[in-house]
């Protein structure tokens, strides 16, 4: 979801963005599309879970290691003159990868108790 949300005039096809800008943002959400096709592979061909669990969390991740770091860069969470959605008072971006963070820690903890719990 968030593919088709940022290949949109929001993000990548962003008239007011810089040309180079746009350039960085097709290679975060091609790099982020071959990492989740990677996972994916590894999960379901391999039966492989902890790889792409901490794939997965590195993209989320992310995420939050650059919105924490906006100051430090001159970052804005929207673009100038677009309204940033919010639910329950909290930005839906920070909600939405905050609910996947959660998902996805829960997942690796799971993960970790199911190995333990076979390897007894």
């Amino acid at each position: 979801m968030p593919l088709f949300a940022d290949i949109s005039v929001y993000h990548l096809l962003n008239p007011d963005w810089d040309s180079h800008a746009r350039v960085h943002e097709a290679w975060r959400l091609s790099t982020n599309f071959c990492i989740f096709s990677l996972g994916m592979y590894l999960l379901w061909a391999k039966q492989k879970e902890m790889l792409p669990a901490i794939l997965s969390l590195c993209i989320h991740f992310g995420f939050f290691v650059a919105a924490i770091t906006m100051p430090l860069y001159g970052g804005t969470s929207v673009g100038e003159g677009i309204r940033e959605a919010h639910t329950f008072g909290v930005p839906i971006n920070v909600l939405l990868f905050s609910s996947m963070l959660v998902i996805q820690l829960t997942a690796i903890v799971l993960i970790v108790k199911d190995k333990k719990t076979k390897e007894i």
